[in-house]
């Protein structure tokens, strides 16, 4: 099984600390969260990363607690640190792909997707790049 890392996920205010592989598969997903669109955080675009709910204590189970303004940091392989900015979060059916195909071209974002366990829907958290070290 191919196990190559895009970098690492961090959110103080929710305690989260992850490694983040570089593409999705439901093995991958069971471990650490999972890219599954975008390109580099150096590039405009959308990256987007997936995580299991898995309440209280694992991957993204507390991302619906954030709010606007918020910090997640992304450390990439290229050595560099990268913040985002919390500025949306809403949920969509399972089946709705606009949180990845529906975003500004000359931005750079970050939307981390989850499941809602109480309704099956998904969580969408979208931040912006601030800036990178």
């Amino acid at each position: 099984m191919k196990m190559d890392y895009f970098g690492i996920i961090q959110i103080p205010k929710i305690d989260l600390y992850y490694p983040v592989f570089s593409h999705l598969s439901e093995e991958l997903l069971k471990t650490s969260p999972c890219k599954f669109y975008g390109n580099t955080p150096d590039t405009n675009g959308n990256i987007c990363i997936a995580g299991h709910n898995y309440d209280n204590s694992l991957f993204f189970s507390k991302i619906s607690t954030l709010n606007n303004n918020d910090e997640i940091f992304i450390f990439a392989q290229n050595g560099k640190q990268y913040i985002y900015m919390v500025y949306e979060k809403y949920e969509v059916t399972p089946n709705d792909l606009s949180p990845i195909l529906n975003y500004p071209k000359n931005e750079k974002l970050l939307t981390l997707v989850t499941c809602n366990n109480f309704n099956s829907n998904r969580i969408i958290l979208r931040a912006k790049q601030k800036n990178f070290q």
